[in-house]
């Protein structure tokens, strides 16, 4: 049977303002902002836009064989704000693990304690510990509110010194902690000051366990502490190596840092005959880091070591170095050293449209998949592909939030939703994938349209029930990006991208401010797009109804969907599709059935559109 296609796109373009109009809910604080010109409606940083910063100095004692970990901080906190603080905020991000307080989940005893123990805390010649009280301490929950005895002042700085110590998790492997004898991920460790910002003054939201991390960009100057058997990875770069490895290790890693190749730094053999590390009782690694939001640290006395390096700024010829540490028995893990560089490459090429900001990726064999600065805790998955789909959303969030500093506690779809959606494009070059959204989109339209729905713009940290987090932070925000690249078009879309990350490096934007640089860029009002995607609780679900003479295609779930239909008459396929802008201004297309006498069926296509209603998609 002879078959034909004939395709129509319909393409609707509007010729409005770019900045977006009332009719999306814009809350006071954003208004405020706007108004006090720290953000402009256009989607860029305002003139008055100010951001927070502190300098941490530290040195810690961290033993592997316990899990404990003891700390002197020296932090200088600059106000860049117009406002004057009377209190200053400390996160305790370890006291999600102390004795009776609230989470989202379950924790076994083994991992509850006390919470972190605060041995002295100083400012200037105030003094707090056990025996002197020069100023007020209220611990909240994950949150440590610290009286200030003189304000803080616009343009000022405040030197404050901590002293602390905190048991870190030996059973719960969740984003960090002990994955086999002599191997940590430690992350989240230490006293951290919150962001204070234009949009709600000081982040007093308490962290809980889900919803994750809203982080200022800040100095590091770390020095940690190990026995002398101890390999050490961090953020940032080390100072010191001649004082901790011997120089065939320094050697290879200079070596790597300009190689295509992968080359092994330490392998079993290393191991066996001790010529890792120098002959010493205690080592201590000297790191440094700027202008990143968070620390993280990782350690092992038995793991293998291997490094490339990725050309990720070819006009300044600038290369990152990529390197994997992880257990000696693995499936995938020992090829991620070369699967982040060929991501990396790409990323800073093409995806995101900007260099990968930092001079180094360290990719550390753990469990599950969790992101931090120049760092991922991934586990050893079973296959390739997943090997690179999982080492590729993990290295995608150093620039969502890291390099874009979202507010993850706040909007966690800006950060997993972009990074469950652009880094699925290398598996169409590195696993030659043609769909590689089509994961995403089952979890989007198996979840949606049920209980579990939230609209996107709901506080991400107010959902404590997973199922619905997943849906709100991954799987309905990557398709509604998804689906608005397709729409504009992959070069309008980009280009918005770019433009978004480099008005917002190392700052805190919103969605709003997203939304508006997309319709600049776009130069159209998508408010139509929106206010369901993000601001409503519509399901993807398109019907198709046999109306007379007429077929009837209409929208229940209310989602602007592109719509794509086969019409068969007689021995002839005619395609017809429509973009996601049909729904505009209209809630049903109606096709006339005169020009196709011998009709006989006709079908939605929605195999690359989600539907969460197969039973509408099809008429005789």
């Amino acid at each position: 049977m002879a078959m034909k296609k004939i395709f129509l796109f319909v393409f609707t373009f509007l010729s409005t303002t770019c900045v977006f109009g009332q009719s999306l809910f814009v809350p006071a604080e954003i208004r405020a902002a706007y108004e006090q010109g720290t953000r402009n409606e256009n989607g860029e940083p305002g003139d008055a836009y100010f951001q927070n910063h502190a300098d941490y100095k530290m040195e810690v004692q961290f033993n592997p064989a316990t899990g404990f970990l003891e700390g002197d901080a020296s932090i200088d906190y600059h106000n860049e704000s117009p406002d004057t603080l009377e209190y200053i905020v400390i996160r305790l991000y370890q006291n999600i693990f102390k004795k009776g307080i609230n989470r989202d989940f379950a924790i076994g005893e083994g991992d509850l304690h006390q919470g972190v123990e605060l041995y002295e805390i100083s400012a200037g010649n105030y003094t707090w510990n056990d025996r002197v009280k020069d100023f007020q301490v209220r611990e909240m929950g994950s949150n440590l509110m610290v009286e200030l005895k003189r304000p803080l002042y616009p343009g000022g700085k405040l030197s404050l010194d901590v002293s602390w110590g905190v048991q870190l998790p030996r059973d719960l492997t969740i984003r960090m902690g002990q994955y086999g004898r002599g191997n940590w991920f430690v992350g989240y460790w230490y006293p951290q000051i919150a962001v204070y910002d234009d949009i709600v003054g000081w982040d007093l939201n308490a962290f809980t366990g889900s919803a994750e991390y809203y982080l200022d960009f800040n100095s590091y100057d770390v020095k940690i502490t190990v026995p002398g058997k101890y390999m050490l990875w961090a953020t940032g770069d080390l100072q010191n190596g001649g004082d901790v490895y011997t120089e065939m290790i320094l050697s290879r890693i200079e070596k790597a840092r300009y190689s295509d190749s992968v080359v092994t730094i330490v392998g079993p053999d290393d191991l066996n005959a001790r010529r890792v590390l120098l002959p010493k009782a205690e080592l201590t690694y000297h790191f440094v880091a700027d202008t990143v939001p968070d620390f993280a640290f990782a350690c092992s006395d038995n793991y293998l070591w291997n490094a490339t390096s990725a050309l990720v700024d070819k006009d300044e010829n600038r290369r990152t170095l990529v390197q994997a540490v992880y257990k000696q028995e693995v499936a995938f893990f020992d090829q991620v050293a070369s699967i982040g560089k060929q991501i990396l490459e790409e990323f800073s090429s093409s995806i995101m449209g900007v260099p990968y900001p930092y001079s180094k990726m360290t990719a550390f064999h753990g469990d599950g998949g969790m992101e931090f600065p120049m760092m991922i805790n991934d586990a050893d998955v079973p296959t390739y592909a997943s090997t690179v789909y999982l080492t590729a959303h993990e290295i995608g969030h150093s620039y969502f939030p890291f390099y874009v500093g979202t507010n993850e506690a706040y909007y966690a779809f800006m950060d997993e939703g972009l990074i469950s959606f652009l880094p699925r494009d290398v598996e169409r070059t590195m696993l030659n994938q043609q769909d590689p959204m089509k994961p995403v989109r089952e979890g989007f339209q198996s979840s949606s349209g049920r209980m579990n729905q939230m609209p996107l713009m709901v506080r991400s940290y107010a959902i404590s029930h997973y199922p619905t987090y997943r849906l709100h932070a991954y799987t309905r925000s990557a398709s509604a990006f998804s689906i608005l690249r397709d729409y504009l078009g992959s070069e309008a879309f980009h280009r918005a991208l770019e433009k978004y990350i480099r008005h917002w490096a190392y700052k805190h934007p919103t969605p709003y401010d997203f939304f508006n640089i997309m319709e600049q860029e776009a130069g159209e009002d998508l408010d139509w797009y929106w206010r369901p995607w993000f601001f409503g609780l519509n399901y993807p679900d398109v019907a198709i109804q046999h109306a007379d003479d007429e077929l009837v295609i209409t929208n229940p779930g209310g989602l602007p969907l592109p719509v794509e239909l086969v019409i068969t008459a007689g021995d002839k396929e005619h395609t017809l599709g429509f973009d996601a802008s049909v729904w505009q201004e209209q809630q049903e297309i109606r096709i006339p059935l005169s020009r196709y006498s011998t009709f006989q069926s006709a079908h939605l296509i929605v195999d690359e559109i989600p539907d969460a209603d197969a039973a509408n998609n099809q008429v005789e």
